[in-house]
């Protein structure tokens, strides 16, 4: 599966989910359990660690390409893109880090592979970036301060797909 970063980003779907707090588990369930009937998988992350479409196209992508080339951490191409979309080494941390929670208010739903499954109408398509709402929420994704010193000459986007380039050499 030779997959460019074009192709995961024409390929891939991304919505973004609004979700009252308390119901994120419950409602990815559901989502899960819709796209399971249409005979495909989706990916459910929490939306405060998602940056955009982008973001996940680039995990995307760095996941089939490790899965071709025999690096990859995960049998599965949902789970390695978790993985690199964390920008964490180990599957345990990337699954808390971008795991829906019941402080999840908003969830981001990705389709990697073509199937039949169909977005809610209330659901937004995800922009391909998009700000962070602070620097505390880059922080929590794991960009350091002195990373975040270097905004004035790059954007927090550039910073989030470095971290997610880099998961290739934290797996050595």
């Amino acid at each position: 599966m030779s997959l460019s970063i074009d192709g995961a980003r024409s390929r891939l779907k991304a919505w973004s989910v609004k979700v009252q707090p308390g119901l994120g588990p419950e409602t990815m369930q559901g989502i899960v359990l819709r796209a399971r009937v249409a005979g495909t998988e989706v990916l459910v992350l929490d939306g405060s660690m998602v940056f955009g479409k982008d973001h996940l196209a680039a995990a995307m992508y760095h996941a089939a390409r490790a899965i071709e080339q025999g690096t990859n951490a995960s049998d599965s191409l949902l789970m390695e893109t978790i993985l690199y979309a964390s920008g964490e080494r180990q599957l345990g941390s990337a699954t808390k880090k971008m795991g829906v929670s019941k402080d999840s208010t908003e969830l981001v739903v990705a389709q990697l592979v073509d199937g039949g499954f169909a977005p809610d109408a209330s659901w937004i398509e995800l922009p391909a970036m998009r700000a962070p709402a602070d620097r505390a929420q880059l922080v929590r994704f794991g960009i350091s301060e002195g990373e975040l010193l270097t905004l004035e000459e790059r954007s927090p986007a550039e910073l989030v797909l470095e971290k997610v380039a880099a998961v290739d050499v934290l797996k050595r």
